[in-house]
């Protein structure tokens, strides 16, 4: 579910902002920037969030400003450092240059470099750290709630459209048979130009279609996966996967009713059925 969350927290000489913003993904995909450099606090992040949000992809920018006198340290990549001066040689050679290749020329890629805060000035920094990512996490969590009764009272509508579908279906489906048996004996008449047919065997006929296109079994299983459909929207627990999984059994069961049955009517219906049911696993890609 896409959403958005900042949290700012200033005191007397430290400053925290945390931005989350939050996509659509299956699963819980937590991408962080840390101003800070430090493991440490990434992972201890990476706890809080996991705590509150189970799908999406989030993507959290956390800066920090201290104005008081820090111990700070400089490291030298220096594996990319000598693969600039490997490069910078091939360009020197191959267009053959005249300048040396000297500090000047690699103090430039100022990428080679990296100032990082010592690990107990990045602990101590934690608690603020901590407040202003709470912070940014409800605020994000509130806009998160917001769509998402937007989402089910969607959905709420769409699962009530197919289970009249539905219904619709099981109303057609205990006419064809009568149907067939009509069609069978007019077309046997025909045949036979009006001699006497064995009623018995138009009932093993009709009998044998009965058993090949009775779809009850579908139609009940459906309005089951649509009741709990329901439940689940009305739930207070974090339900996507589960709605996922009931999607993918309601269209099993509606392909099911689509080959065994040969009601234009039936088929017309699945086709409304199948429209609805994309549209809601569309919308359920988005819930938490």
């Amino acid at each position: 579910m896409t959403g958005y969350g900042v949290g700012k927290i200033k005191r007397r000489d430290q400053e925290c902002l945390v931005e989350i913003k939050t996509l659509n993904n299956k699963y819980c995909d937590i991408m962080i920037k840390n101003s800070m450099q430090s493991l440490e606090i990434e992972q201890k992040i990476e706890k809080l969030i996991k705590e509150k949000i189970f799908r999406g992809k989030v993507n959290i920018l956390i800066k920090v400003e201290s104005y008081a006198s820090e111990k700070e340290k400089v490291i030298l990549n220096e594996n990319l450092f000598n693969s600039y001066c490997e490069a910078l040689k091939i360009l020197k050679e191959k267009y053959k240059f005249k300048d040396e290749i000297n500090i000047d020329s690699i103090i430039k890629f100022k990428d080679i470099f990296q100032v990082v805060k010592k690990e107990e000035e990045t602990g101590k920094m934690w608690p603020l750290i901590e407040e202003a990512v709470n912070k940014a996490l409800d605020s994000l969590l509130e806009m998160r709630e917001r769509e998402g009764k937007i989402l089910i009272n969607d959905i709420k509508k769409r699962i009530k459209k197919i289970t009249k579908l539905m219904d619709k279906i099981e109303k057609y489906s205990k006419l064809s048979l009568l149907e067939y048996k009509g069609n069978f004996l007019n077309k046997l008449k025909e045949l036979t130009n009006g001699l006497n047919v064995d009623e018995g065997r138009i009932e093993l006929e009709a009998a044998i279609f009965a058993g090949k296109s009775d779809i009850t079994e579908e139609i009940i299983r459906t309005k089951s996966h649509l009741i709990q459909f329901n439940d689940l929207l009305n739930s207070m627990e974090s339900a996507g996967r589960k709605m996922d999984f009931l999607i993918q059994e309601i269209n099993r069961e509606i392909n099911t009713i689509g080959s065994k049955n040969n009601n234009l009517k039936i088929t017309s219906l699945v086709i409304l059925v199948k429209s609805e049911l994309e549209k809601i696993r569309e919308q359920a890609r988005n819930i938490e």
